[in-house]
């Protein structure tokens, strides 16, 4: 089977490491065409500089050392030009299904990325408030730290975006590209006003809605005792009765967070936790 076919969130699971899962997930992804939301280094000719121990080798000029018998890296004008911000939602909410281990996989992949196109990468998560904020920085070992708050998260905390987007919006470097992982399960208008100081701040911006498959769906009958993830509220329902009031919500919530986006100048991207993990990057990489 190849490797894009078989990159499932089942495959991925029995994959030891985030890091490894990641890298199989971005060569799957870079197997298909796509055309990157961000771009790397420019490839204006700036300098030629001595090498040293820990300079990217790809840059080494083998025509430049044939003539002068001497190792020189060829250097470009704004070589690091673009910062990636990773922001993550990981309220209770998230730790249905696999929606939290699901972004994680989606943004270490993005992380590995930007390490390969010499960006830099910044990383936020939390609930209703900001938890853990790591500034932007490029090359393996921000890659590395990264990948490291990544594999340690837990979902856990009650769900306030406006808070938790004001807060990052604090923090986002000006002209960064942002990637923002959430089930968002709020009411559109307060999230908008969240997403609006984002959206100020970031040269583009994707919200990356995140759902399982029995929440777009829901079940069709039975009885069922549900439990609210972040309250631990308790609720009977009977699934045949409980269905069309159901999706007719949720299709309503789609649209207002739709036009929500759209008049921000977001983009909305949403992906569901069943799909192939590289089926789910290249949405991410496409052009919007």
């Amino acid at each position: 089977m190849p490797l894009q076919a078989a990159l499932t969130p089942a495959y991925l699971s029995g994959i030891l490491g985030l890091k490894l899962k990641a890298r199989a997930v971005l060569e799957g992804a870079l197997a298909g065409s796509h055309r990157s939301p961000f771009h790397g280094y420019s490839s204006e000719f700036a300098q030629y500089k001595g090498y040293v121990p820990g300079d990217d080798t790809r840059h080494l000029d083998w025509k430049a050392y044939g003539r002068r018998d001497q190792l020189v890296i060829r250097q470009y004008r704004d070589e690091t030009n673009t910062a990636l911000h990773l922001a993550l939602d990981s309220s209770a909410s998230m730790g249905h299904g696999n929606k939290l281990e699901y972004a994680c996989v989606l943004a270490a992949s993005l992380a590995l990325l930007a390490e390969r196109q010499r960006d830099t990468v910044s990383l936020a998560y939390g609930a209703g408030a900001l938890e853990s904020w790591l500034p932007p920085e490029g090359g393996p070992r921000a890659t590395r730290e990264v990948i490291r708050r990544l594999e340690s998260l837990r979902a856990e905390g009650r769900t306030d975006l406006e808070a938790l987007f004001t807060q990052e919006a604090a923090r986002i470097a000006r002209q960064s590209f942002v990637f923002l992982f959430t089930d968002l399960w709020q009411d559109p208008e307060a999230i908008g006003a969240g997403l609006r100081r984002i959206r100020q701040k970031s040269r583009a911006a994707t919200v990356v809605q995140l759902r399982t498959r029995e929440e777009e769906e829901f079940v069709e009958d039975g009885s069922f005792r549900l439990r609210d993830l972040e309250t631990g509220e308790l609720m009977e329902i009977n699934a045949a009765q409980a269905r069309p009031a159901y999706l007719e919500a949720r299709q309503d919530h789609a649209r207002r967070l739709a036009a929500e986006c759209a008049r921000l100048d977001l983009r909305l991207v949403a992906l569901r936790t069943d799909w192939p993990c590289d089926v789910a990057l290249r949405k991410l990489l496409a052009a919007g």
